[in-house]
């Protein structure tokens, strides 16, 4: 149904596409700073917390209006604040990641672009992601 398919589109875009660049910039990280699995995998398990814990509730900022109680306003609005975090913390991941590594990657390219593709999604989707969140001017987005 239509419901249904508002609920996998959010869920999808609040919850999923971090876990998607997440796992992305992890492999680039094994294989342009040869950093240990073992390592990432921590990384990632904090990453994927994050993601899943403040998406997942952070969709109820749109709960409100659809005819939702007046309490998922304050909840989403409260999750949709955090979804910031995995954006941050990736960002962190690929600079301590390159810092550990300690070493000059022949692809100089690639390696850039992985920070630079962090530093970009934690400000596109994390920083104007949480502006559009907040209810004053999510009542008009």
């Amino acid at each position: 149904t239509r419901g249904n398919w508002w609920y996998v589109i959010h869920l999808w875009v609040e919850g999923v596409w971090e876990l998607i660049m997440a796992s992305i910039l992890a492999f680039l990280m094994i294989k342009l700073n040869g950093i240990d699995r073992e390592v990432v995998e921590k990384w990632l398990y904090v990453i994927v917390g994050l993601a899943l814990f403040s998406g997942i509730l952070g969709t109820g900022h749109h709960y409100y209006w659809i005819g939702a109680p007046g309490y998922w306003q304050w909840i989403g609005s409260l999750f949709s604040t955090l979804e910031v975090a995995p954006f941050f913390t990736m960002v962190i991941f690929t600079f301590v990641m390159t810092w550990k590594a300690g070493r000059k990657h022949e692809n100089r390219a690639a390696l850039l672009w992985s920070i630079g593709c962090s530093v970009m999604a934690f400000f596109g989707a994390g920083v104007w992601g949480f502006l559009h969140t907040l209810s004053s001017v999510n009542y008009y987005t």
